[in-house]
């Protein structure tokens, strides 16, 4: 099951500068970062159970991935082998749906890979995106037009949730052109429980538009 939308083309591609916002928010913690790799304001914990999990805290299971999105069919034959974002990751920012005082949390993730991270136990909003280019060690992050926030329902009970696939299709201008959630949470449900044992299961809580929950 997906919750699909389509996005008109924009003719430019709007570069924030957000360096500034950078410094005043706070990287949350992975639980996994299935490559190993970190920049110096993030870190790799990789834990076997949910004992270093704040009672305020909820586990976040989710995945962010890319398909190319040809749009220029004269451009089709030279773009047949497009890969975008290779060799990148992708930082999301998050912000609480209430009471977050302006904060935002960045977490760092691998395109096409699960995610697991500790974060807030509160309904959650994905503002924006950056791509993350450089060596493991000197990341540099370029700003990635997001064409609608998304979001995500959080209880007060959940210890764990997957929130989805969110699937970008971007073009050869790296452009999000259309965007959808992807449920595959059969095969991620089963993953989480190979890693962290059947004692807790994630609920499925997928995102969506924010505007699908007014």
């Amino acid at each position: 099951m997906a919750l699909e939308h389509y996005i008109p083309q924009p003719k430019y591609l709007e570069m924030a500068a957000t360096l500034l916002r950078r410094s005043l928010v706070w990287l949350a913690f992975p639980l996994f970062l299935l490559s190993g790799c970190a920049s110096n304001n993030t870190r790799s914990d990789t834990l076997v159970d949910f004992s270093q999990i704040k009672d305020d805290q909820v586990m976040v299971v989710g995945e962010i991935s890319i398909i190319p999105a040809v749009i220029a069919q004269d451009l089709k034959q030279e773009t047949d082998t497009f890969k975008p974002f290779a060799n990148e990751r992708v930082l999301l920012w998050l912000s609480a749906d209430v009471g977050n005082n302006g904060e935002s949390i960045g977490i760092l993730a691998d395109w096409g890979q699960p995610f697991y991270f500790a974060l807030p136990r509160q309904t959650m909003q994905v503002t924006e995106l950056e791509r993350a280019k450089g060596e493991v060690d000197e990341l540099a992050y370029l700003p990635l037009a997001f064409p609608e926030v998304m979001k995500y329902l959080v209880r007060v009970d959940d210890r764990a949730i997957y929130i989805g696939n969110l699937r970008l299709y971007v073009d050869e201008f790296d452009q999000i052109v259309a965007l959808e959630v992807v449920d595959e949470s059969v095969s991620a449900v089963a993953a989480f429980q190979r890693r962290f044992g059947t004692s807790v299961r994630p609920r499925v809580s997928l995102m969506a538009e924010e505007a699908y929950f007014r």
